[in-house]
């Protein structure tokens, strides 16, 4: 019997599929994990998923395997050293909002963990993903995050497993797991 993956993981990589099968959409709530997520749809805002996946290793690397405790610290020379990295995507914009965005994630687990508050917003409007999508938007926003436009974030929420997006034909889809 072959598997039913959602159809933009069917004829893809082992990479992707791999990512699909035993990441996206499951529940994540390691703080890292998430902030990773985040920074991943980021620098995939305009580019293929794919791409992302084949330089996630570089990524990892780059970004101090997304740590943000070290990337709120990141100086100048480490912001130099991230847009001459040809491994991974060297938009300045995504890059400056990563270290702005560890920043904001340091400051809210000053208060409580960061996975706790993603997981609250995220949460806010559980029968209307539109209205939660916004609500999440507005909050990063207000916290001070950079480059949280609804359909990254939206993507996002379907990464950390808060949205059920698999296909009805996937093996994953949550009526077929239930």
């Amino acid at each position: 019997m072959s598997i039913k993956r959602c159809h933009w993981a069917q004829e893809a990589n082992q990479a992707m599929q791999d990512y699909h099968d035993y990441e996206w959409g499951q529940a994540s709530y390691d703080s890292q994990i998430i902030f990773e997520y985040l920074c991943l749809e980021i620098m995939q805002a305009g580019l293929s998923w794919q791409t992302i996946i084949n330089k996630r290793q570089n990524f990892q690397t780059a970004f101090d395997y997304f740590d943000y405790n070290k990337i709120a610290h990141y100086s100048q020379t480490d912001y130099e050293r991230l847009i001459q990295d040809a491994g991974i995507v060297r938009n300045k914009r995504k890059i400056k909002a990563i270290i702005n965005n560890a920043s904001c994630a340091l400051a809210i687990e000053a208060k409580q963990h960061f996975s706790d508050y993603i997981w609250q917003v995220g949460q806010s409007f559980p029968d209307d993903e539109a209205k939660n999508t916004q609500a999440m938007v507005k909050r990063l926003k207000d916290a001070g995050f950079q480059f949280v436009g609804p359909n990254i974030i939206e993507s996002f929420l379907e990464a950390i497993g808060i949205y059920d997006h698999h296909e009805p034909q996937c093996d994953w889809y949550k009526s077929k797991r239930t």
